[in-house]
């Protein structure tokens, strides 16, 4: 009985082998030919990529450069969500019909409104788990992920405004105007107003307390001390030495708290602060690279279906006849 368990062991051994030698020979027939194929037809997909090529230098030569910039805003009132989705649904161009649209939102010049081609409002992504944005999710890949761990990496607390413009003389008269328009609003507005009711009245109940402890700390130093001592003289007393209460750190944590609550107030009394100004250099937006290599990559997969099709196409007809 053991030898023909051994003889069957031994033979599904080497019918597995056989099919990983098999497995083996028919990746490497498909690798084999897929390089054929590419060889043969490489003339033709290079005539596509170049095609595509040509199309996107007349592209890039056609179009009107344009230049982009941002700012780094921490939001002081609500979320960032909040004023992520107020500027894409009111500036984004998606949302703009005609310049005029940023004339009437921003208070700007119409001779300013001509020179943008977009604005723009996005996340930043803390890649490093340092609480600092690393990187700007410019296309939301980020906060529209599937991946929690990837949505997880959003900061909260600050957004970018992102600037597409003609003309590298546009950001310095639409900076404080973007920053009016967020301020202006009204949800913004009334949140912010209980925002700065709300330190003031935190200010206030700590320094009730900061002189609670100060009237408590000169109780114990000094009446205290005085009252026992007018008690036991000409007396006979047995006391346990109780140590006095220091109150210092109690009061420096107060006064702490004072002086972060007063700072809040006049670093960011406004609904957003800004944090990092534009560029003052602009970088090209519509670069070569972004006509030429999308339309390289499409013309060589239009170029490598067609391809396929025309070296199949009586195969094809025969099916297509066949049903």
């Amino acid at each position: 009985m053991e030898n023909d368990s051994t003889k069957n062991n031994a033979g599904q051994e080497i019918d597995l082998w056989e099919i990983l030698r098999k497995f083996g020979c028919w990746i490497a027939k498909i690798i084999s030919a897929v390089f054929i194929f590419f060889f043969r037809k490489s003339i033709w997909l290079a005539c596509f990529v170049f095609a595509g090529i040509a199309i996107g230098f007349l592209l890039y030569a056609s179009h009107k450069p344009y230049y982009s910039s941002h700012m780094l805003v921490r939001a002081n009132v609500a979320d960032n969500f909040f004023y992520v989705n107020l500027i894409n649904e009111e500036l984004s161009l998606e949302n703009i019909r005609t310049p005029l649209e940023w004339v009437r939102k921003l208070t700007i010049p119409a001779s300013i409104a001509k020179q943008i081609y977009s604005i723009r409002a996005c996340y930043g992504v803390d890649i490093n788990k340092d609480g600092l944005p690393d990187i700007i999710d410019e296309d939301h890949k980020y906060i529209s992920s599937r991946d929690s761990s990837k949505v997880a990496k959003i900061l909260h607390g600050s957004f970018y405004i992102n600037v597409w413009a003609y003309s590298h003389e546009v950001l310095p008269h639409i900076r404080q105007n973007l920053l009016n328009f967020i301020n202006k609003n009204e949800y913004v507005q009334q949140h912010n107003v209980r925002r700065i009711e709300e330190i003031n009245e935190q200010i206030s109940y700590l320094n009730q307390q900061i002189n609670r402890f100060d009237s408590l700390q000169r109780y114990e130093y000094f009446q205290k001390s005085d009252t026992k001592k007018a008690v036991g003289s000409g007396q006979l007393l047995v006391l346990n030495e109780i140590p006095q209460p220091l109150y210092h750190g109690e009061l420096i944590g107060l006064n702490n708290q004072v002086i972060s609550r007063y700072t809040t107030l006049q670093l960011y009394s406004d609904p957003v602060t800004v944090v990092q100004e534009f560029a003052e250099t602009f970088r090209r937006k519509n670069n070569f690279l972004f006509y030429v290599k999308p339309l390289a990559i499409y013309s060589f997969l239009v170029g490598l279906v067609f391809i396929i099709i025309w070296d199949y196409r009586k195969q094809l007809w025969k099916l297509y006849r066949g049903k």
